[in-house]
């Protein structure tokens, strides 16, 4: 009788096939982990922020988001505010002056018609201007003007962590998270609102090119033209003051 004396190497094939299976596996939950946790991150950075109330009503037309106070008074001025969302300078005027913007409106003194621009995209649809402006109007759709009030806060004042890093897609979970209906968050995760927001912000270049001469942002601008000081941060004084 012989004994049969078996290949050491039997088997291991299947055994190595499995062991390449588990670790693709486990790669692929790993991955999903950090996705999905990323994501949550960049949602709870709009989610987390502290909630601003106001009294501000809001009313939506073709070009303009208009914030003014159900009690404004007859004397009230009115200006436009002309604003990118991909515009550092615009930011930094929305930290100057949003505050005192917001207090001047809810007292009834002032109505402000933001006009959005994109021109920083350079004519790329795909651009953040247009992306974030997309999402911005959707929510001002809502027609709920504290929400409106603190996503577009939320656009400017973090803008180096969300501009040209941001899609649809991380617009759509931020407003989820914070509790926009369901049907706005569809809407933004779809892009559904881009070609609109992005005919928007072109006419409202348009039209600032045509009253100016020159296109540019910020700007505030009160019967066609822009308000006369020499620091943009200081407009609101002047403006109420004139």
């Amino acid at each position: 009788m012989s004994n049969k004396v078996q290949n050491p190497t039997q088997g291991g094939s299947k055994n190595f096939l499995w062991a390449l299976v588990a670790i693709v596996v486990i790669a692929i939950v790993v991955v999903g982990f950090i996705v999905v946790n990323g994501q949550g991150k960049k949602a709870a950075l709009f989610a987390d922020r502290e909630f601003a109330d106001t009294t501000m009503t809001m009313e939506v037309s073709e070009d303009s988001i208009t914030l003014s106070s159900p009690d404004a008074k007859a004397d009230a001025k009115t200006v436009q505010l002309y604003e990118d969302y991909s515009c550092s300078h615009c930011a930094e005027l929305a930290e100057a002056t949003d505050a005192e913007m917001k207090s001047e409106i809810e007292a009834g003194n002032l109505i402000v018609e933001i006009k959005p621009l994109n021109f920083l995209d350079r004519g790329n649809i795909d651009g953040h201007s247009t992306h974030a402006l997309a999402a911005a109007m959707a929510v001002a759709d809502t027609n709920d003007p504290a929400m409106f009030w603190n996503f577009r806060t939320f656009l400017l004042e973090e803008q180096d962590e969300i501009v040209n890093l941001w899609s649809d897609e991380d617009f759509a979970d931020a407003l989820e998270a914070k509790g926009v209906d369901s049907a706005t968050v569809e809407t933004v995760r779809s892009g559904s609102g881009v070609d609109a927001a992005n005919t928007l912000a072109t006419a409202n270049g348009e039209e600032l090119t045509a009253q100016t001469g020159s296109l540019s942002s910020p700007r505030v601008l009160q019967d066609g033209k822009d308000v006369d000081v020499q620091d943009i941060s200081q407009w609101i004084p002047a403006v109420l003051g004139s």
